[in-house]
């Protein structure tokens, strides 16, 4: 069964063995210990539980209006979200986001639609994103780190 569990530090063993194809290495976070200790206080890690083992991660940034100006205050940011590269293929990604309004709605019930951006390269991610009910908004984020990425967003409950 897969669960959305927020990150805590018995995890740390687990989180810091997740690894993504090397192909897909440039569009996510690496070394998940060093950047869960850069997170700031309304950006929450989470882990992506499938039969008690840590097959995936992500954070929901509470703050992320403020970040991209894209955004509202009631949008929940959706950001790092990767799925280990032994856990792939299997459909954990779009259970993961088929969850992730419900789990929204109870734990964030302040905030009303996810956002998020995804590399225009990464097709694969883009076309699971559009599976699991985000809609791409027509528009464009020009400030990630390995070029241009669309924006995403759908509701939250």
């Amino acid at each position: 069964m897969l669960i959305i569990e927020k990150y805590n530090k018995s995890r740390d063993a687990e989180v810091e063995k997740l690894r993504v194809k090397p192909e897909q290495a440039q569009f996510t976070v690496d070394r998940l210990g060093e950047f869960i200790l850069s997170l700031k206080e309304d950006e929450h890690p989470h882990v992506i539980m499938e039969n008690d083992q840590v097959v995936g991660f992500f954070v929901l940034d509470l703050s992320y209006s403020d970040t991209y100006s894209f955004s509202d205050p009631k949008a929940l940011g959706v950001r790092a979200l990767l799925i280990d590269q032994n856990h792939q293929g299997l459909g954990i990604a779009s259970k993961t986001l088929n969850l992730l309004p419900s789990y929204v709605a109870s734990n964030y019930p302040d905030f009303e639609r996810l956002q998020l951006t995804v590399n225009c390269r990464n097709k694969a991610a883009y076309n699971c994103y559009l599976k699991c009910g985000f809609e791409d908004t027509g528009s464009l984020y020009l400030g990630g780190p390995v070029g241009p990425q669309h924006i995403m967003q759908r509701t939250a409950g």
